[in-house]
């Protein structure tokens, strides 16, 4: 077999694997990852259901895969802006822009990492989306530490900067979800009236102190009974 030959081959299978996790994704956001079965991709793509296992051993590793690509997509696209600038104000607000904008481009991606199942081949969505995402997670964090080191704003870094983030990815969320929300201005203009908020709160820089568990009453306990 000549080297010419084994390198069709080899974008033949590089082809076909990416091909079966574009077919996966799609039904994945649109039917849910339960509903789906790796007969049921192997269906809709005209391949016997035995192809499949000779790509992905199973259905939960067609997920990880998807969600690692999806954060690789999110790196990249984080260390361009970062390469684009060196101000750190600036960095902060425009890998803001590239989240939410890679939500709204990439809706059907954005759904299966962040609304998939909870439970993920045994481990918890959350922790299996914290470890396949730390490299973009480090670069959220350490972006917003730089910028609010150098305004001397934060009394906690790294809780804030996590505060920023949780609001950010809230807002992506919704306009996911949702799309174009009634009675509001387009997604550009609330996402850039968030940014104005969240960084009019940072500048303010209130003191938040942490409530004692047992202070914290809830709406049914502070009802009194007949």
């Amino acid at each position: 077999m000549t080297t010419k030959s084994t390198s069709r081959q080899a974008e033949r299978r590089d082809r076909r694997r990416q091909d079966i996790l574009d077919v996966a994704s799609r039904l994945f956001s649109k039917l849910g990852y339960e509903n789906v079965t790796l007969r049921a991709i192997a269906e809709e793509m005209g391949y016997a259901h035995a192809s499949l296992y000779r790509y992905f051993p199973d259905k939960s590793s067609l997920l990880a895969e998807i969600c690692r690509e999806t954060f690789s997509l999110l790196v990249i696209e984080f260390d361009a802006v970062l390469s684009a600038t060196t101000d750190p104000d600036e960095r902060l607000f425009q890998t803001t822009r590239a989240f939410v904008r890679f939500g709204l481009d990439h809706p059907q991606h954005f759904r299966i990492v962040f609304f998939g199942p909870e439970d993920r081949n045994g481990i918890r969505a959350g922790d299996y989306i914290n470890e396949i995402g730390r490299p973009l997670f480090d670069r959220l964090v350490d972006v917003f530490i730089a910028c609010s080191v150098g305004q001397g704003n934060a009394a906690k870094p790294p809780l804030d900067a996590r505060t920023w983030w949780f609001c950010i990815f809230g807002l992506t969320q919704v306009l996911v979800t949702q799309g174009e929300l009634p009675h509001l201005p387009n997604p550009e203009t609330v996402m850039e009236r968030t940014i104005q908020v969240l960084w009019a709160g940072l500048n303010a820089s209130p003191q938040v102190s942490t409530p004692k568990r047992s202070a914290i009453k809830s709406p049914r306990s502070a009802i009194k009974k007949p």
